[in-house]
């Protein structure tokens, strides 16, 4: 029969389990943060017609071209996966005669959805063309560019990704006589990212 103050005392030791001290956590992946990468691939589809008063004269096909550049950006993950953020990218041509023009550009907003290490986005924004021609000159073309594309991470602050982007472009040369210019891009993306993990974590 245990006495009162035998009972008294197994009360008094707590629980017979001790404390195992912390344990090491392994913090979620997540897309929040800052992010730079490199991109290459090709154009195709490309093509630049002339119009006087809204009535085409010319238009051209132009030959592919293989493409590189380099992206920055930074994306925010909300705790519902969802991925949102804004990416700056420039983009030079391997024959910028054949290609007419330097370089192209763009500053996009970008929407996706996180499945743990890959992210499916689509983007949008403005677009920039470095004409290098004889009848825009060294003007700079303002047009648009949507598309989409997938990353993946391969570790925890690399990922590589395809994406498919159209750009559109129209400038006015004189009154009435306009130059339309549109093609699309696909390219492989390699990116590091300096997670922020601050931010919600991928649940």
């Amino acid at each position: 029969m245990i006495s009162g103050a035998n009972a008294a005392d197994v009360y008094s030791r707590g629980p017979s389990i001790k404390d195992s001290g912390p344990v090491d956590y392994a913090p979620a992946i997540t897309w929040t943060g800052f992010y730079v990468g490199a991109h290459a691939g090709s154009t195709f589809d490309d093509s630049a017609s002339l119009e006087i008063l809204g009535t085409e004269v010319d238009s051209d096909d132009l030959d592919e071209q293989f493409i590189g550049g380099l992206h920055v950006g930074y994306n925010w993950q909300t705790s519902r996966n969802l991925v949102l953020g804004i990416e700056g990218n420039i983009t030079v041509p391997a024959d910028s005669d054949e290609f007419f023009a330097d370089y192209f550009a763009s500053i996009r907003g970008r929407i996706g959805y996180a499945l743990d290490k890959t992210l499916v986005y689509g983007t949008g924004g403005v677009a920039f063309l470095a004409n290098d021609n004889a009848l825009l000159g060294d003007d700079v073309s303002t047009g648009y560019v949507v598309g989409g594309g997938l990353d993946h991470k391969i570790r925890d602050n690399v990922s590589i990704g395809l994406e498919g982007l159209y750009y559109s472009f129209e400038d006015e040369v004189v009154s009435g006589v306009d130059v339309e210019r549109d093609f699309f891009t696909v390219q492989a993306r390699v990116t590091y990212h300096f997670n922020d993990r601050t931010g919600d974590p991928l649940k």
